[in-house]
């Protein structure tokens, strides 16, 4: 961690995210590897869902989180059409219903334990990421319309959500999973 620039260093105890089942992973980490390889280096396909925390959770803490998340049924998520931010060079991955994304991550980011200081806090869109331009092809629109030729939609079912934390060399990996409607 000495050796990660400071916007990575928030990034430190980790972020909850949805995880695809690995089939829509292996998809969209395809996408991610040709048109961003950086960013796939960093983390395989997923749509973050809270910041990240402020700092490691006791168990108790844990409990509060998983409280919250018990007492939401497991849902389906539909995923496309592609969409960007441009002229942020950003394309993503439409994801539905954002309603039911966004209920469950206002309840994680009120019981206190996430940074909520940071950008795109407020207004913050779901989506699962293709590219964030940090690496590939130039991002415009004509890459956004090569993509969306290339690219369908699909769904599947969110049934838990998932600590992802970095390692040394800045690479996200699962941790810890809470399960929706136990």
């Amino acid at each position: 961690m000495e050796h990660w620039e400071d916007w990575q260093k928030g990034y430190q105890h980790g972020v909850l995210v949805i995880w695809p089942p690995k089939a829509v992973r292996r998809i969209v980490n395809r996408q991610r590897g040709t048109y961003d390889p950086d960013s796939a280096a960093t983390c395989e396909a997923h749509i973050t869902l809270t910041q990240p925390l402020t700092r490691p959770l006791n168990e108790m803490e844990w409990a509060k989180l998983q409280a919250i998340t018990e007492d939401r049924e497991p849902f389906e998520i539909q995923y496309g059409p592609l969409k960007s931010f441009l002229p942020y060079p950003c394309i993503w991955y439409e994801v539905q219903p954002t309603a039911r994304i966004l209920d469950l991550r206002e309840a994680l980011h009120q019981t206190g334990f996430f940074d909520l200081s940071r950008p795109h806090t407020e207004g913050f869109t779901p989506h699962l990421t293709i590219t964030e331009g940090l690496s590939g092809p130039e991002v415009n629109r004509a890459l956004l319309e090569k993509l969306q030729d290339e690219s369908s939609a699909g769904s599947f079912m969110c049934q838990e959500i998932c600590l992802i934390v970095p390692d040394i060399a800045f690479q996200f990996h699962p941790e810890k999973r809470l399960k929706l409607g136990c």
